[in-house]
């Protein structure tokens, strides 16, 4: 296992090489010149070059490339240019990123708390009411943006129950973590309902796969108890696919903490990507995303481990 582990990370290390080529060259082939918007209104030629020049922005492209790359090989990721001037953008990123971490896990609790009894009830009482009711709902949970949710959301707690708390912003955990909650509750809810439903669906359809096996019919009748058979046999098998979808999940719970946490103003790594994307800050861009790429790679290779977990013919050798 150890030996696979350590090959599939040395493998993760073209990837992130790749990655960072595509990251970089679509950063800077997007229009807009970030020296240009960080001097606003002063649009002077001769002050535009040199702050290009000092910035590295005037070297052709492969060389501002290797240049980038020879620090993230350092540790370095970079200096912010307009999100916070002469700032370390490591030291950004680790102000910002415990809130997306806590929002996406709280999003995952509340989505997985509410998609796996669904999906297992669902796939029980397959085509009765609480069946059709389900995937209705899911449907429904599907085709609403989280951003629409959250608006919906503010409306309710924040303008028509005039919830100090329902109306965006946030507080650090140190400060209570029971008004942290109070904050962050809303916004999880947002993010975490088309989530739900994607994850409620896909369990439903694996229960319903898992349900039609010989070994399940057997052990029916073979005079298991049902309940058993549910726990010990079917959900349990029922679950790798589900563990896949959770694990592709994590990029889309990113993304959408993009936009919900511009809604919910919270100060976050989404937040602080919009700002980058507006100022066009190169550096936060490129770093914020190279992590996303890393995390993505790492949460795949958690999922592939607890395929072993979940199933024991599942084996992992280091030929693999």
């Amino acid at each position: 296992m150890g030996v696979y582990i350590l090959k599939r990370l040395i493998l993760a290390i073209p990837t992130l090489i790749v990655a960072s080529i595509i990251i970089f060259l679509l950063v800077h082939i997007a229009p807009g010149d970030p020296v240009r918007v960080m001097l606003g209104p002063i649009q002077d030629q001769v002050l535009v070059e040199r702050l290009q020049q000092k910035l590295g922005l005037d070297l052709p492209l492969h060389e501002q490339y290797l240049t980038w790359l020879g620090n993230l090989l350092r540790g370095d990721l970079g200096i912010s240019i307009s999100v916070q001037r002469g700032a370390p953008v490591a030291e950004l990123i680790a102000e910002r990123y415990m809130v997306t971490l806590e929002l996406a896990l709280l999003a995952m609790t509340v989505a997985l708390l509410i998609a796996i009894p669904t999906g297992i009830l669902s796939a029980l009482r397959q085509n009765k009411l609480t069946d059709h009711i389900s995937r209705v709902v899911a449907l429904i949970g599907i085709s609403i943006p989280n951003f629409f949710v959250g608006i919906l959301l503010i409306l309710f707690f924040g303008v028509v129950l005039l919830k100090t708390w329902g109306a965006g912003g946030f507080v650090p955990i140190q400060e209570g973590l029971g008004a942290n909650l109070q904050r962050m509750i809303l916004p999880a809810i947002a993010l975490g309902t088309s989530y739900s439903a994607i994850v409620m669906r896909m369990m439903r359809s694996s229960m319903l796969d898992v349900m039609s096996k010989d070994y399940v019919r057997t052990a029916r009748a073979m005079g298991v108890k049902r309940w058993s058979v549910i726990r010990q046999d079917i959900v349990r098998n029922a679950l790798i696919p589900v563990v896949t979808v959770i694990g592709n999940s994590i990029g889309y719970l990113l993304g959408g903490s993009v936009v919900t946490e511009s809604v919910f103003r919270l100060p976050g790594i989404g937040n602080l990507v919009i700002n980058a994307v507006y100022r066009r800050d190169f550096p936060v861009i490129q770093a914020v995303v190279l992590i996303i790429v890393l995390l993505r790679i790492l949460v795949n290779l958690v999922v592939d481990l607890m395929y072993a977990k979940l199933d024991p013919r599942i084996q992992y050798t280091s030929s693999e």
